[in-house]
């Protein structure tokens, strides 16, 4: 193997001209391809950066933002009012813990207490006290909410992002302790989570900055805030299940609590809503991503995406399939000389397949690079925020363990398609007739095979190319 590496190294340094342009389509190729499963790891395969998300399961199965007034809800309930958590939370054992967490964000205006600096805007997110604890998440420094801090009339309390904290405060550990201005309220600060920690809901907007006990809206909102209305629906609810709970069974049971809950509030309900109080359904649904908005956002297009750009990997190894069998036939004077000197038929292949591997794997390296810059373009354009440091998505353009062994997995594989059948087709030349053409020109002994592959190639082109540009014209209307 090493000789055959040795050999495929000397053999590509030969042609210059032809491994250039090899590379080039690969790097494109792959890495176009690595570029869209990057996103579609982040947003539609990755868990939420917590412990053991497997475990988390969420009640509601659509993603709404951000508030539902009323006792109804079109199709079934994903939004929950403070008073509906509370009911849940206590009647439903089978949670270890169940967290609530708004759906949509609340707007602060931050300034540390004593200062004359002007206000900063920030994105707040109001949680249950057990929120941190129900994602088994910890300090980076200080402390994070517990039970005690979500009741009405607790002192008010928040916890810092990490990144805005080393961004806009330069990691200053003062801040634990400090008290801020919020909304024109006193709070403290008394810890900041920890790096890479963005919340349970990955959203192309509104990711939080702070984040407040859900019972402090009350201090800040007054007695009409939406903590104190039971038909105020702005909560999502994400819960870890006890080992060995049945999910749908749990589902059974929620429906129940929820009916339950309902009839409790009959006499508020508005007429039409008398009418459909008892149509009302709920699902349980796996919540290892958290709260999947931007996966319900972006994933059609993403696919969309994808398969696209394997319909033009696929092209490439089209191209590259037909520059090996130039290749190989030019060369085939040299092929004669090795099967008459011995080698066999599966030898040839193999030297053949080494050398077409060892150009997708380089391919793929460059691909890596192509994969970044075209993965930082397109997170520019889905979310070009403009100068708001507030707005930002923590969708990271740098390729991980996974994406790296997908690229290292789709450029093996590109080598193997497109070398195979240059690899096939060569080896079957005999030594004699092989030697006698070995000055005449590669057109004027083409044999079947080599056309069969000419004709498929253009065939396979057009009907890729084709899908490419369909499935572009989808993703426009999307």
């Amino acid at each position: 193997m090493l000789a055959d590496l040795r050999d495929a190294a000397r053999q590509l340094r030969k042609a210059p001209g032809f491994t250039a342009t090899a590379l080039i389509t690969l790097a494109l190729g792959i890495g176009a391809t690595t570029a869209i499963f990057t996103l579609v790891h982040q947003v539609m395969l990755k868990s939420l950066p917590v412990t053991k998300p497997s475990e988390l399961w969420r009640i509601g199965d659509k993603d709404r933002c951000c508030n539902w007034g009323g006792y109804t809800q079109r199709e079934d309930f994903s939004l929950f009012s403070w008073e509906a958590y509370q009911n849940f939370r206590a009647h439903t054992p089978e949670f270890v813990d169940l967290a609530a967490l708004q759906a949509g964000n609340a707007n602060l205006g931050i300034r540390r207490a004593g200062s004359q600096a002007p206000v900063d805007t920030s994105n707040g997110e109001y949680v249950s006290g057990n929120f941190f604890r129900t994602l088994g998440i910890q300090p980076w420094i200080g402390r994070l909410f517990t039970d005690e801090d979500d009741k009405e009339g607790a002192p008010p309390v928040a916890v810092m992002s990490y990144r805005i904290w080393h961004d806009k405060y330069g990691s200053d550990p003062s801040i634990v302790g400090a008290a801020y201005q919020i909304n024109g309220h006193s709070f403290t600060i008394i810890g900041i989570a920890p790096p890479g920690f963005f919340g349970a809901k990955l959203a192309g907007w509104g990711m939080p900055d702070f984040w407040l006990p859900a019972t402090t809206e009350i201090l800040i909102e007054g007695t009409g805030a939406r903590p104190k209305r039971p038909n105020a629906n702005y909560l999502d609810l994400l819960g870890r299940v006890r080992p060995g709970t049945n999910p749908q069974a749990l589902e059974a049971k929620l429906k129940v609590e929820l009916h339950n809950w309902l009839a409790s509030h009959v006499p508020d309900m508005e007429p039409d809503e008398k009418q459909l109080w008892q149509q009302q359904t709920l699902h349980l649904t796996p919540g290892g991503a958290g709260v999947t908005a931007l996966r319900d956002q972006y994933q059609e297009g993403l696919k969309l995406l994808l398969i696209a750009a394997g319909c033009v990997l696929l092209v490439a190894c089209g191209n590259l399939a037909n520059l090996m069998l130039a290749r190989g036939l030019k060369d085939r004077a040299q092929i004669s000389i090795r099967v008459a000197l011995g080698a066999s038929r599966a030898r040839i292949v193999r030297r053949s397949l080494v050398e077409c591997v060892m150009l997708s794997a380089i391919g793929g390296v460059l691909g890596v690079a192509v994969a970044y810059a075209g993965t930082k373009l397109m997170l520019h354009l889905a979310f070009a925020h403009g100068p708001d440091p507030n707005n930002y998505t923590p969708i990271s353009a740098a390729p991980s363990l996974p994406v790296l062994l997908f690229t290292l997995g789709i450029s093996v594989l590109t080598g193997i398609i497109f070398g195979i059948a240059p690899a096939w087709v060569t080896s079957h030349a005999e030594p004699v007739e092989a030697l006698r053409g070995a000055n005449r020109l590669v057109a004027g002994g083409r044999s079947w095979a080599q056309k069969s592959l000419v004709i498929a190639q253009g065939a396979m082109s057009l009907v890729l190319l084709s899908a490419a540009a369909l499935l572009g014209q989808s993703l426009r209307n999307l």
